[in-house]
């Protein structure tokens, strides 16, 4: 159920984006911890790196809008599941797909909060987060779909090819 941004300050939308970037950060490196494929871990480091960026932009910005306060540590996430899964036991693909819907709620998130701020400035980094969250979605999508079709695909440590000679 998407959040009604209508009811909230842009205040509280922020505090609640940082707090769910931080939840992301974690899914990514809890997601990082369960996997073995080289390939699948240097893409969860680079997207729990990612979302500590966004963390630290958003948390600006709040500080900006809040006049020096910090965002509330314990403040509700965009969605909720996300934080959820910190502390329930999933597998991979379920993370995965779980992250996939993470992503695609903070795109609808932040695109919706950037028609809501009157300040361009802020619009574009919401618009930026938007299509950062956009390139999220499917960078998990093509490795979720690797999973369904190979169900050791994120436990493989290495990969064995047989060599093809392509080109001249």
């Amino acid at each position: 159920m998407p959040i009604d941004l209508s009811s909230l300050s842009v205040e509280k939308a922020l505090a609640m984006a940082v707090r769910s970037e931080t939840d992301a950060a974690e899914v990514y490196r809890k997601l990082n911890g369960q996997i073995r494929n080289f390939m699948l871990k240097e893409k969860m480091r680079f997207l729990e790196e990612e979302e500590k960026r966004h963390r630290e932009l958003l948390t600006a910005i709040h500080r900006k809008v809040a006049k020096g306060r910090e965002p509330a540590e314990n403040e509700r996430p965009i969605l909720p599941a996300l934080s959820l899964s910190l502390t329930e036991s999933h597998s991979v693909p379920d993370l995965l797909e779980i992250a996939m819907d993470a992503e695609k709620t903070a795109e609808e998130f932040y695109d919706g909060l950037s028609q809501n701020v009157e300040d361009r400035g802020l619009r574009e980094v919401l618009l930026y987060l938007a299509s950062m969250e956009h390139g999220h979605y499917f960078l998990l999508k093509g490795e979720y779909d690797l999973c369904l079709r190979d169900e050791a695909y994120f436990d493989r440590e290495d990969f064995q090819y047989d060599m093809v000679h392509i080109g001249p």
